[in-house]
């Protein structure tokens, strides 16, 4: 569950949830609380909701251009970052500065990515496929694709080596496995 910070607007004392007790709730102070608790608070106006540093306009920018460039990573986002994105947007767009710039920024993230993401599987091999600081939303998306792109490369690297065997009959019938068998009997008796 997402953290985010609130400002309450009005003094509350400590809420015991299942995962612990957060408050008690003195404004102007900063108190951090679960997503669904921040929505709940400011949908009853009792809170303002305080944006989490990766959604201003100058940090979202500033990954559009790290994303934008040849060969580069993908830049480090929080796990859920649209889906938190959304709910903040939704909820507490009166809270955040430049939301409507925000929104275009996400949205131009997210294809970036989304063309980064194509064009890694258009790389696959059956061995290996690393796409680091994927968001869920984003492994979500490509999960039909890669499990039926990875089928068919798994199919072809058997008949490739099916192909192998009938063009080299007596190569892997040499091959024994009593240095195998020595070693792992020995080694678990």
């Amino acid at each position: 569950c997402e953290d985010v910070t609130i400002v309450p607007l009005y003094r509350m004392d400590r809420l015991e949830l299942v995962r612990g007790t957060v408050g008690p709730f003195r404004p102007p102070q900063k108190t951090q609380v679960p997503l669904w608790l921040a929505v709940m608070l400011k949908q009853s106006n009792r809170c303002r909701i305080v944006a989490p540093k990766w959604l201003s306009y100058t940090h979202l920018r500033s990954l559009c251009k790290q994303e934008e460039q040849p060969e580069s990573m993908f830049a480090r986002l929080p796990t859920h970052y649209l889906e938190v994105a959304h709910i903040l947007l939704t909820a507490a767009e009166d809270d955040i500065v430049d939301s409507q710039d925000i929104r275009r920024l996400l949205q131009d993230l997210r294809e970036v990515r989304q063309s980064k993401t194509r064009e890694g599987l258009r790389m696959l091999n059956p061995l290996q496929l690393q796409m680091d600081n994927l968001s869920a939303a984003e492994i979500n998306e490509i999960r039909p694709l890669f499990a039926h792109t990875f089928n068919m490369l798994r199919q072809l690297d058997s008949l490739a080596s099916a192909s192998d065997e009938l063009r080299n009959p007596g190569q892997f019938a040499d091959q024994s496995y009593s240095e195998f068998d020595d070693t792992f009997s020995s080694s678990y008796l």
